[in-house]
């Protein structure tokens, strides 16, 4: 194996030491009849293992580029890497990436829950044995299960194109370990483990190539490890992580769109040769993901709002638990001063139990003195709600990164109280808890007045019983209600 020169006598003097994948422990291997099946799949855990190389490399990562994506699964682990922007998809078959290119593109939830950077993403179809100008910039390059499909003649101009012209910060292969084909049943010696695959080297070659690989190009080191774990030890799936030595901090951005020397590495190595080059691959899809353009102050408002949402459904719940009992849920915990609290006990320390007393009239919650609780929010006359800004604001802080001030949170939910008083630690606000609703029509005088009925959250027991009596005259109320929608509009 003559592709790349390397040092043999090395290779048998001190071989590199294989780094087993984290929590290996965790995964297991079984043989169901004439298969060998791995928990996680083995292409699962092939992807999960060049995430976590990739995320616990600490440096700055923008740009992404894959080669050998085929059904391009492996975007579903890239687009989670904090800090990407840019993901780059290779491939040599049309065909594939075209009937693939869907995995792609954002789902429904990018677009309700938007991504703080942008990313975008391009579909390639490209021979990486060229070099290719939307190759350029990408710190790191990852090949998975790629060489063994390619003849061992075709690798050197491979190495070429990543080592010397993209010269990425870091580089993963991955390729079958031949060492493990003995565990698979009906084995047959020397026949490989796909109809496509040129060759399947054992952890010794692989190794040997790639200290060929690291001598040719002596900016850059290699540690080796796998996944899959076999029997004895031995993984199914051999890696190659090639570091660049250069620590890329050294070069800011700005450094890397400009001429620099052969020493540099991103899409400087290769600038001076490929300036002026158009783009020899063809873009089968390209897509833009949906980013959050909102400010600090415009998504920290929003943020109060959903708050705000989730403790008006907190307190309208109160009714609605279900207990089978007269007496409300809120006077069943600690002696008639609260909702339960969270059902599972090892959490307990880490929540607050909020609590939502039951008062005539607001005069009789300070007569009370319990108005300085911090953690308790009032219901006046079974109608509306008292809150009192120190209990909402732990209440919208609970979930946030960097507390909200009083005062944004009452600027971003005054609105939504019907009646509001005092400012900032001493802010309280009213909010309704039922649906006004009146008797007859639209059109109320004052003697009328007392016909107005509050459309209170029933109980089950109420709830029960309407339901029974419903169905009867689901029809002759149907009528009625299209007979008056009639009146209405004719008047």
């Amino acid at each position: 194996m003559d592709t790349l020169r390397s040092p043999v006598e090395d290779l048998h003097q001190e071989p590199p030491p294989i780094v087993s994948q984290s929590d290996p422990s965790s995964r297991g291997m079984v043989i169901s009849g004439d298969k060998l099946v791995f928990s996680p799949p083995l292409y699962a855990q092939r992807y999960q293992a060049v995430q976590e190389i990739i995320t616990a490399s600490k440096m700055p990562i923008t740009k992404v580029v894959d080669i050998g994506s085929a059904e391009l699964k492996f975007f579903r682990n890239l687009r989670y890497i904090n800090g990407v922007q840019e993901v780059v998809l290779v491939d040599v078959d049309e065909e594939t990436l075209q009937s693939s290119k869907h995995r792609v593109q954002p789902l429904m939830a990018d677009f309700l829950l938007r991504r703080q950077e942008p990313l975008t993403v391009k579909v390639v179809c490209g021979d990486a044995r060229v070099y290719d100008p939307l190759l350029s910039g990408a710190q790191v390059v990852t090949l998975i299960e790629v060489i063994e499909h390619m003849n061992e003649c075709d690798l050197p101009a491979l190495v070429q194109c990543v080592f010397q012209h993209v010269r990425p910060h870091l580089v993963v292969v991955t390729t079958p370990n031949a060492d493990f084909n003995k565990f698979f049943p009906n084995h047959t010696p020397g026949k490989f483990r796909h109809w496509d695959h040129k060759f399947e080297w054992t952890a010794q070659e692989f190794q040997h190539w790639c200290l060929g690989v690291v001598e040719e190009y002596q900016d850059y080191t290699v540690e080796f490890s796998g996944c899959g774990l076999g029997p004895d030890g031995t993984f199914c799936t051999q890696v190659a992580t090639f570091w660049h030595h250069t620590q890329y901090q050294e070069h800011s951005e700005p450094l890397l769109r400009t001429a620099m020397t052969g020493t540099s590495f991103g899409e400087v190595g290769g600038l001076a040769q490929t300036a002026g080059l158009e783009s020899v691959y063809k873009i089968i899809a390209e897509c833009e993901y949906p980013v959050d353009k909102r400010t600090k102050e415009e998504w920290e408002v929003d943020y109060a709002m959903n708050r705000f949402n989730s403790l008006r459904n907190f307190l309208v719940a109160g009714d609605r638990q279900g207990i089978e009992s007269s007496v409300p849920v809120w006077q069943q915990q600690d002696g008639g001063l609260g909702l339960p609290s969270p059902p599972d006990s090892s959490l307990s320390s880490d929540c607050i139990h909020y609590l939502t007393p039951h008062f005539d009239n607001e005069e009789a919650v300070y007569k009370a003195g319990d108005v300085k609780n911090e953690y308790c929010f009032y219901i006046i006359d079974n109608r509306y709600a008292l809150i009192p800004m120190r209990s909402l604001a732990h209440w919208v802080n609970s979930g946030a990164e960097t507390d909200l001030t009083d005062e944004l949170i009452s600027r971003a939910v005054g609105d939504e109280c019907f009646e509001t008083h005092g400012s900032s630690s001493s802010w309280v606000g009213k909010v309704m808890l039922y649906e006004e609703r009146v008797s007859s029509s639209s059109r109320v005088t004052e003697s009328d007045s007392e016909d107005t009925s509050y459309a209170r959250w029933p109980s089950m027991e109420t709830l029960h019983h309407n339901t029974s009596h419903h169905s009867t005259d689901v029809k002759g109320k149907l009528q009625i209600d299209v007979c008056e929608n009639d009146i209405e509009n004719w008047d």
